[in-house]
């Protein structure tokens, strides 16, 4: 590929989203391909915010699914044959993304599609392009798990049991039991914190208040006088982009009082937005960080780094992306041919050892059973990681068999 990508570093992510800048194009141009050397490639679909407000993540997604084609490519590809990246912008439009996953398995002829974020624009792509066209779509974003369930559509990210099941316990064993969420107004964060809810009376906890806010919302200060009189041990905010960012920048500018703050959407590309003073301390659970101490994960981000450079970063999202690639290359390996029906139905009991470890996929509910660690952000926007779950299944009731 050449340069015309935009690589996201520690330094440029935290002026971009603490600047308001979320949202602005990322890249422009498209589609961006990846091409492998030799005849008769076989071609994967990849969809990224590149533009409207998910853009944020878009880039470094991109760079994710790169650097798997790449590492397959040169160690000889998948059943003989060299992969080929198909990338489009989705512009964080359902729309959208239905027009360009349309173009990329009716036109292109792709094997499989990859990535988004937004719940929305997910939906949309797994039920008027995966389903209708029955090609694979691996998803590689934590998620509700309610909103989409089917044969073609395949769970890469954490669901609610997966991010929080370990980590509620956690915070009112450390903190105390009660909790305050702050939510987007849309299906991640209202399922969420649903989740939330029916959790915290199993532990001895209580859910002191929940509240749902517009994607554009910028003044806090009336809900962060509502948490602060409801008297949390736990801030609990499920809220992304510029959002997070302000949200948290003005609760910190009314002071905390003894109020801890714990997240699921946490990680390298958000803590550069905060000083110091203000993301030490807080609690994040996920699957997936750059800090992980193994041999896969080094190497992953020092691969990463190498072909992106050395301030390049990245997160779970994009992990999952990575991920999702190798165990597809598993799966048609697994089948002996690249058929999509014979691909999907090789899928059950698939593991990778991937860089957060292995994961492994459950056929009956194409879902991934990932890894789940708690972590504690540093002052220099690092985490150290407190708690190590190992593998955790996924408990949704979406059955595709």
């Amino acid at each position: 590929m050449s340069n015309s990508h935009k690589t996201f570093t520690r330094r440029t992510f935290g002026k971009m989203i603490g600047g308001g800048l979320v949202g602005a194009t990322a890249l422009t141009g498209g589609p961006w391909i990846i091409s492998a050397r030799g005849e008769e490639t076989i071609k994967l679909g990849g969809l990224f915010h590149m533009t409207g407000p998910g853009s944020i993540w878009g880039p470094m997604m991109q760079q994710c699914m790169m650097l798997a084609v790449d590492e397959i490519n040169q160690s000889g590809g998948v059943l003989g044959r060299q992969l080929e990246m198909l990338a489009e912008d989705d512009a964080t439009s359902t729309d959208m993304v239905v027009q360009k996953g349309s173009k990329l398995v009716q036109r292109d002829g792709v094997s499989a599609l990859f990535g988004v974020v937004y719940s929305s624009v997910r939906a949309a792509l797994a039920a008027n392009v995966a389903e209708r066209f029955r090609v694979p779509y691996f998803y590689p974003t934590y998620w509700e798990s309610q909103t989409s369930c089917g044969r073609y559509f395949i769970s890469m990210g954490a669901i609610p049991n997966q991010q929080l099941d370990f980590f509620i316990p956690f915070l009112i064993e450390k903190f105390g039991p009660k909790i305050y969420c702050v939510g987007q107004d849309y299906n991640w964060p209202r399922v969420s914190i649903a989740y939330i809810e029916q959790l915290l009376p199993k532990h001895g906890g209580e859910l002191v208040g929940q509240e749902y806010v517009p994607f554009d919302q910028s003044d806090w200060s009336s809900i962060i006088q509502r948490v602060k009189s409801a008297k949390p041990d736990v801030f609990f905010p499920f809220i992304g982009g510029n959002g997070l960012v302000a949200c948290l920048k003005q609760f910190y500018d009314f002071g905390f009082d003894g109020i801890s703050v714990a997240a699921t959407l946490m990680d390298e590309m958000y803590t550069p937005a905060f000083e110091p003073e203000l993301r030490q301390g807080m609690y994040c659970s996920a699957s997936y960080l750059m800090e992980l101490d193994n041999p896969v994960n080094k190497a992953f981000v020092s691969n990463f780094k190498a072909k992106f450079g050395a301030d390049a970063i990245l997160n779970n999202m994009g992990e999952g992306l990575y991920d999702s690639v190798h165990i597809w290359k598993l799966a048609v390996e697994k089948a002996g041919s690249f058929d999509r029906e014979k691909t999907v139905d090789a899928l059950d009991g698939i593991s990778f050892n991937a860089p957060q470890g292995e994961i492994t996929i459950d056929g009956t509910s194409n879902h991934a059973a990932l890894h789940q660690i708690i972590a504690e952000v540093r002052a220099d926007g690092g985490f150290d990681i407190v708690k190590d779950f190992g593998k955790v299944a996924a408990i949704t009731d979406c059955s595709v068999v």
